[in-house]
């Protein structure tokens, strides 16, 4: 459904448009439209700064960036900070040498193994700048896991490409299914 802007006369989808409180029920296309009206009442409606910041973790240069990302806003805002790795169980399959049950399971100690390393780093990122942090790994598809995790956040802060970039068929593929799986606001950094 779209929504006719109060001021412009511009329309817009009803869930990116801009409530006003005590504004009489009038939806505006943007913020821009809804100061000229009244900037008070349009400042109040400007969202609250996250409490609890997830980052998604691969070890990818844009990983890494995202990371240091989300700890200046949890530094700033006083947010708990959650850096999730996802193993996808999918992978394990496909690799090269695991075609026992055994195998399959020493894959996926030394892909824990990594993801610990990677974790680390980015812990000792986020505690070089003040802000503790909870680690996390899931044995899930990525999107999945970080879509399930994002449940629990209010903002969710990732890299454009992550080090499985070459086997995706896009750029950003995993950053454009959680925009289609989660209602979390996404912060995509390159």
């Amino acid at each position: 459904m779209l929504v006719k802007c109060g001021v412009c006369g511009g329309h817009v989808p009803a869930e990116v448009a801009v409530d006003v409180p005590g504004a009489g029920g009038e939806r505006y296309c943007s913020l821009r439209c809804a100061m000229q009206v009244d900037p008070k009442a349009a400042a109040s409606a400007l969202p609250e700064l996250p409490r609890r910041i997830l980052v998604a973790v691969d070890g990818s240069g844009p990983s890494l960036r995202a990371t240091q990302m989300a700890a200046v806003l949890a530094r700033q805002s006083g947010a708990e900070l959650t850096l999730l790795h996802a193993i996808d169980p999918a992978l394990i399959r496909r690799l090269p040498g695991a075609r026992s049950a055994p195998e399959a399971a020493e894959l996926e100690r030394a892909l824990r193994a990594e993801a610990e390393a990677q974790l680390g780093r980015c812990r000792r990122l986020c505690e070089g700048a003040g802000v503790p942090v909870a680690l996390r790994i899931e044995l899930d598809a990525p999107a999945r896991a970080v879509s399930a995790a994002a449940a629990d956040a209010d903002l969710v802060v990732m890299g454009s490409r992550g080090l499985d970039a070459a086997s995706g068929q896009a750029v950003g593929s995993l950053s454009q299914r959680l925009l289609a799986e989660t209602r979390t606001p996404l912060l995509v950094i390159h």
